[in-house]
């Protein structure tokens, strides 16, 4: 079936697969995920009435925004990034004279948890650096040194699964970064993109900055991956009470904050790790990184979900039956009931107003001994208002609450 439709049988070949080069495909992968169950939920929102219809959308809202940075954080490789216009070489060995060895490019390094990203993408500098041309007269993209090729590299290496550090060297028992090293050396990746991941293949002495950085993604993404889970069970026990939810949304926002400072506090190294590099308009310089949008974001975000958990578990202590409304919780009016029996005749005995419960509207009903009982509901959130009943008991008549074998109290008197 194969080749039914073909009039010289063979394999078929397709074009080279073109793929973004300063995007993570994984990134927007899970964007794009979030994005379907948020539009899910936007179709059936015409369903629910009135003001449900508010507290539902910011529910889901707040759960799929807090989910999604969890999951961005924990995959992406933004938390420490440095991207400058440089001109450098492209190819390690040396052209015939008169030939010209250097491109100008945009080169990016983006560290993540489990590895790092470089990408290499060429630019005239005049473009990337908003200047004008160093020789108007010949404009770079007329004399590219290879023009028929098209320079957008996206490299990635990682360090994880297994997060092991490996022997030194390039072996088959060095760490998986070393090896990928490696192999990317033997495919002939640009000198770039291999001149700075050398950078992390070195452990010793000083420099040991891809050690760092594994150990730090180590802690990091452990704290996510317990906060994702946190997160789930928040999402699940708002669903019964409110307290719990809110006690693993703050666990859920103290994990966010850890695995930020957790991340800074580990990857510290003197020297602090800076690539050499220049060009004809800034001279030379180094490519150093700082902190990328996701340690911020994971860090503002760790923050604002505690906060929310503390502001829930406040206003669900002052005002629960407010609170109750947004979790879409039924207030329950008569959970629990208790009687009270009660003198139809006779002054001095406690009546239901020493309950916290008002007399007027109560079902009676009649009983032995002349006595009647009301029956009356309270509301769990005016239970704790009530007044203790005494544990005196009443003797004597049919309406006597006297067991058999209760033990006989008698008052000591005084010693002198």
């Amino acid at each position: 079936m194969g080749n039914a439709f073909r009039r010289q049988p063979g394999p078929a070949l397709y074009d080279a697969l073109a793929s973004p080069v300063t995007d993570d495909l994984l990134e927007i992968g899970l964007a794009f995920a979030i994005g379907i169950i948020f539009f899910s939920f936007l179709l059936i929102i015409p369903g629910i009435r009135g003001w449900e219809r508010f507290w539902a959308t910011l529910r889901v809202s707040l759960a799929l925004f807090i989910g999604a940075v969890i999951l961005e954080c924990n995959f992406g490789y933004e938390w420490y990034t440095a991207e400058r216009c440089v001109r450098t070489a492209y190819k390690a060995y040396v052209f015939p004279a008169g030939i010209p060895q250097e491109i100008e490019a945009d080169i990016g390094l983006h560290i993540g948890l489990r590895g790092i990203n470089i990408t290499l993408l060429e630019e005239p500098l005049s473009e990337c650096l908003g200047v004008e041309e160093e020789d108007p007269e010949h404009p770079y993209w007329e004399n590219r040194p290879f023009p028929g090729e098209r320079i957008r590299y996206n490299d990635a290496y990682r360090w994880a699964d297994p997060w092991r550090q490996g022997r030194l060297g390039f072996g088959r028992f060095a760490g998986r970064f070393n090896i990928e090293f490696r192999e990317a050396q033997f495919r002939g990746v640009p000198l770039p993109i291999t001149w700075i991941s050398e950078y992390f293949t070195l452990d010793g002495e000083l420099i040991r900055w891809g050690r760092k950085f594994r150990v730090a993604g180590w802690y990091a993404h452990i704290f996510l991956w317990t906060a994702f889970a946190t997160y789930l069970l928040s999402i699940l026990l708002f669903i019964f009470t409110v307290q719990a939810g809110a006690k693993f949304m703050i666990i859920t926002g103290c994990l966010m904050i850890l695995a930020s400072f957790s991340y800074a506090i580990i990857i510290i190294n003197d020297p602090k790790i800076a690539i050499p590099f220049a060009n004809p308009f800034q001279g030379t310089f180094a490519l150093e990184p700082e902190y990328g949008w996701s340690f911020y974001l994971c860090l503002v975000v760790g923050i604002l979900v505690f906060g929310l958990g503390v502001l829930i578990m406040i206003l669900d202590f002052f005002v629960p039956r407010k609170i109750a409304i947004v979790f879409h919780h039924s207030i329950v009016e008569e959970d629990e009931f208790f009687a009270v029996e009660e003198e139809e005749e006779g002054e001095g005995k406690p009546g239901l107003e020493e309950y916290g419960v008002a007399t007027k509207g109560g079902r009676t009903r009649a009983t032995r001994a002349g006595r009647s009982t009301t029956r009356r509901g309270l509301s769990r959130y005016r239970q704790t208002q009530r007044k203790p009943r005494s544990t005196i008991r009443r003797g004597g008549g049919s309406g006597s609450q006297r067991l058999h074998d209760d033990i006989q109290l008698e008052e000591l008197p005084a010693k002198e």
